[in-house]
């Protein structure tokens, strides 16, 4: 229809260019509708008898058919610019990834692929242009035909190999790519530098997708996040990630090798595709823990290698040690270090100001340690992973120790946790130094802001979520354990909030809330501020039995190490057949160590054992980086040496779960939306493999390749001659009933 009225097809409306093949000037076309307009007004004044409205009317139809016969006496055309036929060729990229595998119906994915290849669609493609043809999965490479196909790729680097295609192209005259895919993107995600470049070269893409964009009979365990490291005996909250496409109930269970250690029920909801939950466990053997997480299948469900995850965690297996500065021998100092007496994962050196220059010390490991009272040296202070600052005046510390303070948390990586006290905080005049600034927390300038005054804990929903703050395992039973603890002693009014900081306990007094516990993220380290020094009060009042107390504290000492950085700092990652290995080497102070020599041995699950010197990086002092080849998945171990000549510096260990050759068993929906944005960025278009009609006339109209240009004359439409006789015919009908004819 649309063609029968408008003589071209829609396309040549959409991708032409309008303009008036008249020689006269578009001046004169205004000034003859001014002149025009000007006679119609002049006659229509002269039948005033007929009426403004009736006027009106009359007006705007004979105003309407002048401008249409002065828009056909410009003779109105569409310039086309089309790709030359026999002079252009058409990149076409089939995605030949292990997930083109996975049966759809009664067919593959490929065999979907290889039916949109074979349709009329491509048979016309052929016959106007070089149809030049392309295979990939990490790499893209040219074959002469499909019917030969190579062996399923473990990875799709979707967007490498379009810009690899792309770029061969540049030497000759491609008009248009089309990608035959189900969207997968597995070797690297589509950044923005990539499309920007993709859409940079002009060419545009048309993206065929095959496959379902639901599968309502497949769980995927889509990502698991847990801490690198914990201490023994710490429980552990791991999120993990599930994409579905109903409602139901998914049953996820963690490993520690062979050993069970816990399992929870996650609903998952009709009206989401992507479920987030949490799993709660501890673990108490030191080493590096091969954690495996897994989905039970479901009814009708083929594909259950995507169910699994796995992720490794280090226990160490020395303790972490924490150096608490208080100035009064006071009820909580004393109850603390009761709470972390047994955890021997946590020692807590501690000291305690008992006179103007006497110190009680304890914890110590050598009875130089503290000898003199708090350190004056960064070296001898970043040798503890967390600071807590009780009752003390910031006088008390030189400009020099508060620097120290501030160092050791923007590049030490050490938490600092400040307590309340009447000396303490805001009172302590903290607020005016380089430590007020780190500090998650304003505090009051004018006091005294620390109240001997009782208040009731509240958790807050993020403290809800805080391993450190779960007293259960169950979400009621840990907020009902929560609420019926005795009062704080005191708490310590704090200012405003800085923007990164966060409150997981407020106080509760009277009617009103105000945050007790907050922390945040400061250079490599957190600070932290609990707003009380009366938690105390908690083992007085609770019975003997009742352990809350002792585990708000070793669990809140815990956390306060759980992520400090060692001195020789060893990550790794996976990429595709290679694991990339990254060093970070700092000296006592914690600076960048330079002019050293960093060897790591490798070691495989299944294989042998790899030496491999890692390289400076150019551009982070301190930083040493290397590549080793890992074609099999499995624990991958690696110990590196940092030598300086025949000095050898430190030593670190590490393990991770290498996973190659899996990827592809994983999102195996079909992504539409990257297919889409590829095209919408480039002026493709997106098809489905059953619906390519239209395919060919919209790649005739690519501004790529050698084009020619067409001009097509739009006067003599029948739509302009049917608008001319309705024009006419409804003025003439006006007049008929207004008997004015």
């Amino acid at each position: 229809m649309f063609e029968w009225l408008f003589k071209y097809p829609r396309d040549e409306f959409t991708h032409g260019e309008f303009v008036f093949a008249s020689t006269w000037p578009q001046w004169v076309l205004a000034a003859a509708f001014v002149a025009g307009a000007a006679a119609i007004l002049f006659f229509l004044l002269r039948r005033r008898e007929m009426g403004a409205l009736r006027l009106a009317a009359i007006g705007a139809l004979q105003l309407a058919m002048l401008a249409l016969a002065l828009f056909i006496l410009w003779e109105p055309s569409l310039v086309v610019r089309s790709l030359k036929a026999g002079e252009n060729a058409i990149a076409v990229m089939l995605d030949t990834s292990e997930s083109m595998g996975f049966t759809e119906g009664e067919q593959t994915r490929m065999q979907q692929a290889q039916g949109a290849l074979g349709s009329d669609a491509f048979g016309r493609l052929g016959s106007d242009y070089v149809l030049r043809r392309f295979v990939f999965s990490r790499d893209a490479s040219a074959t002469e035909d499909y019917a030969t196909l190579p062996a399923p790729g473990t990875e799709t680097a979707l967007a490498g190999s379009l810009l690899q295609v792309l770029r061969q192209a540049r030497t000759s005259a491609v008009g248009a790519v089309v990608i035959v895919s189900d969207g997968g993107e597995n070797a690297g995600t589509l950044d923005q530098e990539q499309l920007a470049e993709i859409a940079s070269l002009g060419v545009p893409v048309h993206a065929i997708g095959v496959g379902r964009e639901r599968v309502p009979e497949d769980l995927e365990l889509q990502e698991v996040l847990a801490p690198e490291r914990t201490l023994p005996g710490t429980t552990l909250s791991a999120r993990v990630t599930i994409r579905h496409d109903g409602a139901g109930v998914a049953r996820l269970k963690v490993y520690d090798g062979d050993k069970f250690l816990a399992s929870r029920d996650i609903a998952l909801p009709e009206d989401g595709t992507v479920t987030t939950a949490f799993v709660d466990f501890g673990l108490q053997e030191p080493g590096f823990r091969d954690l495996n997480f897994s989905l039970d299948g479901k009814d009708g469900e083929a594909e259950l290698r995507n169910n699994a995850r796995a992720t490794v965690v280090e226990v160490p297996q020395a303790p972490s040690r924490i150096l608490y500065v208080e100035g009064e021998p006071r009820w909580e100092y004393k109850f603390m270090r009761r709470a972390l007496d047994d955890d021997t994962s946590v020692r807590l050196v501690s000291l305690l100001r008992v006179s103007p220059n006497g110190f009680y010390r304890q914890g110590i490991d050598d009875p130089q340690e503290l000898q003199k009272g708090f350190p004056t040296e960064a070296k001898d202070l970043f040798k503890y992973d967390a600071l807590v600052i009780g009752n003390v005046q910031a006088a008390w510390f030189t400009p020099a120790q508060q620097q120290m303070l501030a160092d050791f948390v923007s590049e030490r990586g050490g938490s600092l946790m400040m307590l309340a006290g009447s000396s303490g905080l805001g009172d302590g005049g903290w607020g005016n130094t380089l430590v007020g600034e780190l500090l998650p927390a304003q505090l009051p300038a004018e006091g005294p802001s620390f109240h001997r005054a009782r208040g009731a804990v509240v958790v807050t929903a993020r403290g809800g979520r805080s391993p450190m703050l779960r007293l259960s395992d169950d979400d009621a039973e840990n907020a009902r354990l929560w609420t019926s603890l005795p009062e704080l002693a005191d708490y310590q009014t704090l200012g405003q909030l800085k923007p990164a900081a966060n409150s997981l306990l407020n106080v509760r007094i009277g009617d009103r809330q105000q945050p007790l516990l907050v922390t945040q993220l400061y250079g490599r380290g957190r600070s932290w501020i609990l707003a009380t020094g009366g938690t105390w009060r908690w083992q007085m009042a609770l019975p003997v039995a009742d352990q809350r107390h002792e585990a708000f504290w070793r669990q809140l000492a815990r956390g306060l190490v759980a992520d400090t950085p060692a001195r020789f700092e060893l990550t790794a990652r996976s990429k595709g057949d290679t694991v990339q290995l990254r060093a970070e080497l700092r000296d006592e102070a914690y600076k960048p160590q330079q002019g050293v020599t960093v060897t790591a041995v490798a070691t495989p699950q299944a294989g042998e054992p790899l030496t491999v010197d890692l390289r400076p990086s150019a551009d982070q002092p301190g930083v040493f980086e290397a590549e080793v080849p890992a074609a099999d998945s499995g624990l991958f171990s690696v110990e590196a040496l940092a030598r300086r000549g025949d000095q050898t510096l430190a030593t670190t260990r590490m393990a991770m779960r290498h996973e190659s050759g899996r990827a592809e068993y994983f999102s195996v929906r079909q992504n539409r939306s990257l297919l889409e944005q590829l095209a919408q960025a480039t002026g493709g278009r997106y098809w489905t493999a059953d619906q390519l009609d239209g395919l060919p006339e919209a790649i005739r109209y690519s501004a790529a390749g050698v084009t020619q240009q067409e001009i097509r004359a739009l006067w003599n439409m029948p739509v302009v001659f049917l608008l001319l006789m309705l024009l006419k015919a409804g003025e003439w009908l006006l007049r008929r009933r207004w008997s004015v004819v």
